[in-house]
């Protein structure tokens, strides 16, 4: 398994590329994680230090590859989960659909529910009881209806699989997310949704920070005929 790149790292924070079939934490059972990772590099670079702090203000699918932002102080969680919280962090994702949307750019409102117990998440059209709203931004960027649509991704709403879950509502489903409707299989833990784009403010300075990957470098395999 591929592991974590550091693309930025100071005493605050560091940002990571996640690669697709690594969970972010811990899941209790042994299986590798980010969390791990981190927790390994910290003692390799302060192998003096007694404790170290580790800490996500957001996730990534298992499935996902991309961004990952991770807070190294209790300071720094706190400071980035409010720029969360208050909607100033801009998260874009790229990924390969199967079918192309009903429109080639738009705004998917929907509302969300987790179903804890099957591990994945249920869209609705209308407002319901234990359901919250969802929203994400698309533009089409290509559109082949004979291979894939490559859509690029404002997530507004940062719900348990949402990206996932509202374009396999519409029929459209990430290539390779059999979870979510598709047909097509391109390795297992692995599907055509990455984390592309990241912009947030530093948590001690304000300096605002913006991080960026290559979607057709992740996406080359999906992409070979």
């Amino acid at each position: 398994m591929k592991q974590p790149e550091i693309i930025f790292e100071d005493y605050y924070l560091a940002v990571l590329h996640k690669p697709a079939g690594l969970m972010v934490e811990d899941d209790g059972f042994g299986n590798p994680s980010v969390q791990q990772w981190m927790l390994q590099h910290l003692q390799k670079k302060f192998p003096d230090h007694k404790t170290y702090f580790i800490a996500f203000p957001h996730r990534l699918d298992r499935v996902t590859e991309g961004l990952l932002l991770v807070a190294k102080t209790k300071a720094a969680l706190t400071a980035l989960n409010k720029q969360f919280e208050n909607k100033t962090v801009r998260k874009i994702y790229h990924a390969l659909i199967q079918q192309p949307l009903r429109h080639a750019s738009g705004t998917l409102r929907h509302y969300h529910k987790k179903d804890v117990k099957l591990k994945k998440a249920i869209i609705s059209l209308k407002p319901k009881e234990g359901f919250s709203p969802c929203e994400l931004k698309y533009e089409t960027i290509v559109s082949d209806k004979a291979i894939y649509s490559l859509l690029i991704i404002e997530l507004l709403t940062g719900r348990y699989h949402q990206i996932r879950a509202q374009l396999a509502f519409e029929k459209s489903p990430v290539i390779g997310d059999v979870a979510y409707g598709s047909d097509i299989a391109k390795g297992k833990n692995r599907i055509a949704l990455a984390a592309t784009e990241l912009l947030f403010h530093h948590p001690k300075s304000n300096e605002p920070m913006l991080f960026e990957l290559d979607w057709q470098k992740i996406f080359s395999g999906f992409l070979r005929k």
